[in-house]
């Protein structure tokens, strides 16, 4: 949408009253009428109200009809950074942070995004196609050994069944692959506004239950009402910063990505060996034997099985649907496990402590950095892009201020000062 739309077709109107009724104040039959010229006075008070918050917004960011003013960003644009970067170094201090994940729960929040039927039913439905993609992918590769394993042992060996998939799992699971498989959609995700609009909403919600004082008060609303503080661009500037620092967790030499790496094998193996991980994996497998004649020979059971279920339309319109409702109902299981919950929280909340302690002081200095790089151009777009709708409710406030400021002043000049001076 073009900006600035709705005050510039009112300051447009405003303008063609002023014409209309300029013309019929001096060429029309009603001319000595006093309605035409309250109306006329009027029409007055509301365009020059509408072209005066004109000239004030756009000097923020140009020179409004070559007039010898200043622009005001361009022109305080290193007191613009350095007050953000103090705000960005109060709020984001590392003992804020910690505190923030004391109380933070991951389970709460993916559980309570779950809720909602569309978001649920889209984690269901993107999972069960991953799933369903790596399994048929699994199952090509280990065709073989898959069945000789089941021509010996049978159903007897299905324990054996899950000890072979978890040592897979681990002997075959490319650590770095993964991990840049993850990096990626962090990153993907660091990009997406719902995620930028989601952190600026949590950051000023925060920031407004902080604990600040009278003057600590003050000074945050005047902060937040003459733009200083921003938390649009300052969850932009953190989305922004995080993405960089992501890329260089990318790189082979990177001393925390050596330290993911580090932990990686221990967390996967502590995972296969929860008791409802293999709990799982042991349902898992007898579904599997139950649904499919391993008994006989698995090599045409997996052509069978590719055929009707791993191939073409059957992949989605059979093995995902049926992935899919296991995975609901593993879900809401997980979701109603207490137990369950509380490892996640304490997991997350160990995960956020040590990248908190380890990447401190990086956030704030970013941010700068990437405000310093911008041109003046470039930092008049950015800021421009975060408060112009607000701008445009000023001028929109500016055209009805000098309405009313015009019918208040027709008022005084009309029932108190003409009389009072013709007493005279």
């Amino acid at each position: 949408m073009k900006r600035y739309q709705r005050a510039n077709l009112l300051m447009a109107a405003a303008f063609l009253l002023f014409l209309v009724t300029f013309c019929l104040s001096r060429w029309s039959p009603w001319q000595k009428e006093t309605w035409l010229s309250v109306l006329y006075f009027l029409a007055q008070s509301c365009f020059i109200g509408c072209v005066a918050d004109y000239i004030a917004v756009e000097a923020l960011f140009r020179r409004p009809f070559h007039l010898p003013v200043g622009r005001l960003i361009p022109k305080s644009r290193k007191r613009i950074i350095r007050k953000l970067g103090e705000v960005n170094r109060t709020l984001l201090s590392r003992e804020n942070m910690l505190k923030k994940v004391e109380t933070f729960s991951a389970s709460r929040l993916v559980f309570s995004r779950l809720e909602k039927e569309e978001n649920r039913k889209g984690l269901e439905r993107n999972l069960a196609e991953k799933a369903g993609t790596w399994f048929v992918s699994f199952v090509k590769a280990h065709k073989n050994d898959a069945a000789s394993m089941a021509r010996r042992e049978g159903e007897k060996k299905l324990a054996s069944f899950t000890a072979f998939a978890k040592e897979k799992i681990l002997s075959e699971m490319n650590r770095e692959e993964w991990l840049d498989k993850i990096l990626e959609e962090a990153e993907k995700r660091t990009r997406d506004e719902k995620n930028r609009e989601a952190l600026a909403r949590f950051l000023e919600d925060r920031g407004d239950k902080e604990e600040k004082g009278f003057f600590g008060s003050l000074v945050y609303g005047l902060g937040k009402f003459f733009g200083a503080i921003d938390y649009d661009s300052l969850a932009d500037s953190a989305m922004d910063a995080l993405g960089e620092e992501i890329e260089t967790w990318k790189e082979k030499d990177n001393p925390f990505r050596k330290t993911l790496l580090s932990g990686w094998d221990s967390m996967v193996r502590r995972f296969l060996e929860e008791e409802a991980t293999e709990r799982a994996l042991g349902d898992f497998g007898r579904i599997l034997f139950a649904s499919f004649p391993v008994e006989d020979k698995v090599e045409e059971a997996v052509d069978r099985f590719m055929e009707e279920w791993g191939e073409g339309r059957a992949f989605h319109e059979k093995l995902v649907p049926q992935l899919e409702n296991a995975l609901h109902h593993a879900i809401t299981a997980a979701g109603h496990d207490e137990g369950f919950r509380k490892r996640m929280d304490r997991f997350a909340r160990d995960l956020a402590v040590e990248i908190i302690s380890y990447e401190h002081g990086w956030l704030a200095p970013a941010m700068t950095e990437v405000l310093e790089n911008f041109t003046d151009r470039e930092l008049n777009e950015f800021v421009e892009s975060k408060v112009w709708s607000e701008l445009e409710g000023i001028r929109i406030n500016g055209a009805l201020v000098g309405l009313l400021a015009g019918c208040a002043f027709y008022v005084f000049l009309m029932w108190v000062w003409v009389p009072f001076v013709g007493k005279w």
